[in-house]
Parts: C-alpha cells; structure tokens; sequence
C-alpha cells in the first residue's frame, strides 16, 4: 500500500478541519477579553462557518455520486494569481484570526500563475503555518519563499515551543507533518524539520517541474 493518507481525510484536513480549527482560535481571543462579544467578530465567525459548511456541502454532495472517487480530490488552485500571493493572503488571514504576527519575504520572481509544483509547496506551507497558528504558542513566524531554474525553496520558521519532528510519522499526532513529507516525496522533493525550544524550522525543496505519476500525468 501508499505511505499516502486516504484522499477524503486529507481533503477534510486541508479544508474544513483547518478553518475550523482557526475559527476556533479566533473565537478563544475574543472570550479572552472583557465584555460581550463585539458584533464584528460574531460576524467573522459565521463567515467563516458558513464557507466550511458549504464546503463539506460540496465534499458529500460528490461522495453522494455514483462511481469511483477521483484520487485527485484535493482543495482547488487558490483564488489568487501564484504562489507569493496566496501565501501572503494565507498568511494575512491567520494573523488577523490568530493574533500570530507573519511575515513572508519573497525571493521569487513573480509569475502571475500557478506553474510547476507551486500547489504543492503551497499546500505543504499552509499546512505548516496553520500548525504554527495552532499548536505552537508562537507569537512570530517567518516565511521564505525562493528558486532557481531547477529548484523551489521554502523556509517556514517560529519562535514557538517546538515539539519533537521524530514522533511526526505518528499519524494521530501529527497526520498532516506526515501528509506533507508524503507530498514532498511524491513531488521528487524533500521536506527536514527541526525543532525545539526556541521554535520550529521547516525546509521544503522540490524540483521546479512535478514528477510524472505512473499514469503519466503531473503529480500535484
């Protein structure tokens, strides 16, 4: 069998689960302070509940269809024009929702579209910045993004409590560190981690273009 996780319980982590999670830490800041909840932030809430409802709408209603389940069910490309973009949006929406101050410095040159194995690093930095958001108790974290004519690098670092990389193959503690190592081999990349107490450093580098699957297509 595949060191791949099963296509819906990566597609409900990436997706629902992450902008759950978020919701929740946003919801946490706001009881923290003094008196009601300000209408703004309920405001927030039910946004952002209401795209992951509709969200799981879309995954049921295509798990409802009769046939096999496309091995390709993974989140769509980003709204956004390449990858700088999207990650600086991502990263400007944790800040807001999680009070994390982040920083992305790009080295790129900006394309103006998704080419190569763009999603991929983008899917691998998300997942790292949300478990930033999420477990690390970091009050700063930092992103790097640059390439070659062969290679695309991208450092993600926090000032965080660390944690212990080793246990991440442990797929309830740690399922989408073990999913990104999974997406990073299959790209023809790699992805080391270290960590400890003075916060985490993740470095990704894949190749510039996706390696062919079996099937000849572009894995993704």
């Amino acid at each position: 069998m595949s060191g791949e996780p099963a296509v819906p319980a990566q597609v409900l982590h990436d997706g629902v689960l992450q902008g759950l999670a978020v919701a929740r830490i946003r919801l946490g800041r706001a009881l923290a302070g003094a008196g009601p909840l300000p209408r703004e932030v309920g405001e927030e809430l039910r946004e952002l509940l209401d795209g992951e409802i509709a969200g799981l709408r879309r995954l049921i209603a295509g798990a409802a269809q009769p046939g096999p389940v496309e091995p390709a069910a993974e989140p769509d490309v980003p709204a956004h024009q390449d990858l700088p973009s999207a990650l600086a949006a991502t990263a400007a929406h944790l800040q807001s929702a999680t009070g994390v101050r982040i920083r992305v410095d790009n080295h790129t040159t900006a394309s103006g579209s998704w080419a190569g194995n763009d999603l991929v690093a983008y899917r691998i930095v998300r997942e790292a910045l949300h478990n930033t958001a999420r477990h690390s108790g970091a009050a700063h974290a930092w992103v790097s993004l640059a390439s070659s004519r062969s290679r695309l690098v991208c450092v993600v670092s926090d000032d965080g409590h660390g944690f212990q990389p080793a246990q991440g193959t442990a797929p309830r503690a740690h399922f989408g560190l073990g999913a990104s190592y999974a997406r990073a081999r299959a790209a023809g990349g790699y992805l080391a981690v270290r960590s400890g107490g003075d916060g985490t450093s993740l470095t990704l580098s894949l190749p510039r273009e996706p390696r062919p699957a079996p099937d000849g297509r572009s894995r993704r």
